[in-house]
């Protein structure tokens, strides 16, 4: 068997970005075993390094492994192998054992994850040239890998704790950072829904809000930005006991007194001490609800 059809025959995609998925082309390989999804998906998040037993097995079971886990881990790992690679050619083979545990080799035109990091770093670097209208493609790239949150499917109490924050976090600072671009080139108008969307899921990151109230100003609609500004006051003073920051504060009396500088792109500000123990009480509450950022 040739190199090209080696290839060919081991063409796995894995999706991480959104429920578990695996495909082998454009069909679909079936792993209903939840044990199965754990332990492919604790591997992929630590792609192309070796994962040692203990860390699949306190994911596999929430750091409470079973007496002789190890042993019950190596007959999930066989199982997995199966499912991903019924055939006997070593060449195909995605997991590899190593002493004290096991390695996944994947590239990013196999993973989602590992895409969205490299398009992000494609466009910092865009950024720093100076190249926004390319940024701004890179950054639509990247958050168009991922479809709902990261893991969905996936039954791990470990893994959502210790990875799936970091991941939200990744996605919704790219979408901000997107928003801006869009704000800046007066995109107000599309972005609405999507921010709206974004703060059902992720309600007390406070640039969303300010996002939405100034691509409301922005389209003429002065009172419905000043009720997200009410809104948002509310939801920090009554959910996590603090006040809206600095930057919304800004903005609120910026829109009350319609101040040109709105019509231009808004400058960032510096962050205060305050805004700092704000945004820490935020990632707090955020990683607490689940399946938010």
């Amino acid at each position: 068997m040739g190199r090209d059809m080696v290839t060919q025959e081991s063409s796995l995609s894995y999706h991480l970005l959104g429920p578990l998925r695996v495909l082998h082309g454009e069909r679909e390989v079936p792993l209903p075993a939840a044990k199965l999804r754990i332990l492919l998906a604790s591997m992929l998040l630590r792609a192309n390094q070796t994962v040692s037993m203990d860390e699949l097995a306190a994911d596999l079971w929430d750091e409470n492994p079973p007496r002789g886990a190890h042993t019950t881990l190596r007959s999930y790992v066989m199982r997995l192998r199966r499912a991903l690679c019924p055939s006997s050619d070593e060449r195909l083979e995605p997991i590899r054992t190593l002493p004290g545990g096991y390695l996944m080799t994947v590239d990013d035109s196999q993973l989602d994850l590992l895409r969205f990091r490299s398009t992000l770093t494609m466009a910092q670097r865009m950024a720093a040239h100076g190249d926004h209208r390319r940024e701004s493609a890179l950054l639509r790239e990247a958050l168009g890998l991922w479809r709902g949150p990261a893991l969905s499917n996936v039954p791990s109490d470990a893994l959502h704790r210790d990875f799936v924050p970091g991941l939200a976090e990744r996605r919704y600072s790219a979408l901000e950072q997107r928003i801006d671009l869009d704000l800046k080139r007066g995109a107000h108008r599309e972005i609405v829904v999507e921010l709206r969307d974004a703060l059902r899921t992720c309600p007390w990151r406070e640039h969303f809000w300010a996002q939405l109230m100034l691509a409301l100003y922005r389209q003429g609609r002065q009172a419905e930005a000043l009720d997200a500004f009410r809104q948002v006051s509310e939801r920090l003073r009554g959910e996590l006991g603090i006040a809206a920051g600095s930057e919304l504060r800004l903005l609120h009396q910026q829109i009350l007194t319609n101040d040109p500088a709105l019509n231009l792109p808004l400058r960032s500000t510096l962050t205060t001490p305050g805004d700092r123990h704000r945004n820490r009480l935020c990632r707090r509450a955020a990683v607490a609800a689940p399946r938010t950022c």
